[in-house]
């Protein structure tokens, strides 16, 4: 019996492309359609992992959605990480634009929410708290789209599987 390869490196590699699309801020806006990055990686995870399985290893959906898994687990550290550094190096920072935008228009604001916001701007609240907030947010929403982009890549690469072996058999 054939051992079946790992799904480690296909994850990985579909947790970077998932990371690396989603933290360029134009490049991001992708993810506006539909969470279109995170699906990409999670069925790149999923095509790279059916192509290391030999003709005779079967591929199911399940082995499918679990490299979509894996792969939102680890675009979500890294994309985490991304957004992180690019604060550190580049001062770009959209949640705290997001926070002094929310503050400039103070008009209908009670002073208790204004206080809030400006706990909330404070660097040391919001460097750390923050941080996490995000990479829970990115945990929740990248395994979700990524197990779902696993699922779609898996069924179109299931499909082609199909298609090739029943050519090979006429």
């Amino acid at each position: 019996m054939e051992q079946t390869p790992s799904k480690l490196t296909p994850a990985l590699i579909g947790g970077g492309i998932m990371a690396v699309l989603s933290a360029f801020p134009i490049i991001s806006m992708g993810n506006c359609v539909c969470c279109m990055w995170i699906l990409l990686g999670g069925a790149v995870s999923a095509y790279l992992y059916a192509k290391q399985l030999t003709p005779k290893m079967a591929f199911s959906s399940g082995q499918a959605a679990v490299c979509g898994l894996l792969a939102g687990l680890f675009g979500a550290l890294f994309s985490t990480f991304l957004g992180y550094l690019f604060k550190l190096v580049f001062d770009m920072d959209p949640m705290r634009q997001l926070v002094q935008g929310i503050l400039e228009s103070r008009s209908n604001m009670t002073p208790e929410m204004e206080e809030v916001f400006e706990t909330i701007q404070e660097e040391d609240f919001y460097g750390s708290a923050t941080m996490y907030i995000i990479l829970f947010g990115n945990l929740v929403v990248d395994t979700i789209f990524g197990t779902l982009g696993g699922i779609i890549g898996g069924a179109i690469v299931k499909k082609k599987r199909n298609d090739h072996a029943t050519k090979k058999s006429k």
